[in-house]
């Protein structure tokens, strides 16, 4: 169960990547992501409401899922945005699928996890995957490598995130509160730092507004599918599994973006990579 969960968040993930790079063909990244996180919590406080109990507010336990918020989706979303309008979802969300190699390693160092050799060959070649993405063809001057930090930045936000998460589920056990208070905090420190420092920069196109409503709502269905495989699992197992969104980011371009991204003999071999990765992580990862 903990892996099909990981990997419906994985294509939630993926889904949403392709509706925010139509959508920042109309809206900058900040208002894009402010709007996204907005429509995002959104659809996970209906799901909260509808299927859990508010108790669990009045707890100190929901304390590590606030500092998850803060670190992502929060400034780990704006990084992750600014390098999809920069460098485009097939690297971004490529250069994110460095994030599993992170985690582990966090899981190893602060959460005493002891993942077994094939599960981190399994998260190793998800990471090649990602750095043959990440490859700028010669002549290729649409895009700048410096732009890719980004992505890296928003790659290791999403790994420092995964482990938090599942320090917090140590003491506490209902995954869709635990994401509800984590956007919840996301969307709050995102509006305050766009109403005070960025008030000229909100200015929203009205296909971009549905276009990000469209990928609040995807992302939303995989925040709440992953907490719960997080709940249930492992950070070993679950991160490479949600971060292998790449796959189905780069699949969906090369059928919805032809006229915005090109997809490269690279991008074939990576993504096949990435699959053989996923593939390992759910046959020993399961356990």
């Amino acid at each position: 169960m903990t892996p099909l969960l990981a990997l419906s968040a994985a294509f939630g993930f993926g889904v949403a990547g392709i509706f925010l790079k139509r959508a920042l063909q109309y809206v900058d990244p900040l208002p894009a992501a402010v709007l996204s996180v907005t429509f995002t919590t959104a659809v996970v406080w209906t799901v909260t409401l509808s299927t859990t109990s508010l108790d669990g507010l009045l707890t100190p336990r929901i304390l590590p899922f606030v500092v998850a918020g803060v670190i992502a989706p929060g400034l780990a979303r704006l990084a992750l945005f600014t390098g999809i309008d920069r460098v485009g979802v097939a690297r971004t969300y490529a250069i994110g699928a460095t994030a599993p190699l992170v985690s582990v390693v966090l899981a190893i160092l602060f959460l005493g996890e002891r993942p077994s050799w094939l599960l981190l060959i399994g998260a190793g070649a998800i990471v090649v995957g990602g750095t043959l993405l990440s490859a700028r063809p010669p002549g290729d001057r649409s895009w700048r490598r410096r732009d890719l930090v980004f992505a890296g930045l928003a790659a290791f936000g999403f790994a420092v995130r995964d482990n938090v998460t599942r320090y917090g589920f140590l003491d506490f056990t209902d995954p869709v509160l635990a994401a509800a208070v984590s956007t919840a905090t996301s969307v709050t420190l995102m509006w305050t730092y766009a109403l005070i420092a960025a008030r000229r920069e909100l200015r929203v196109d009205r296909l971009g507004l549905k276009l990000l409503m469209c990928a609040g709502v995807a992302e939303g269905f995989a925040y709440v599918t992953m907490w719960r495989a997080l709940a249930r699992g492992s950070v070993a197992v679950v991160s490479p599994l949600t971060n292998s969104h790449s796959i189905f980011a780069v699949v969906l371009a090369a059928l919805f973006l032809r006229d915005l991204e090109r997809v490269t003999w690279r991008i074939g071999v990576a993504t096949v990579l990435m699959v053989a990765g996923v593939m390992i992580v759910l046959r020993f990862g399961a356990r």
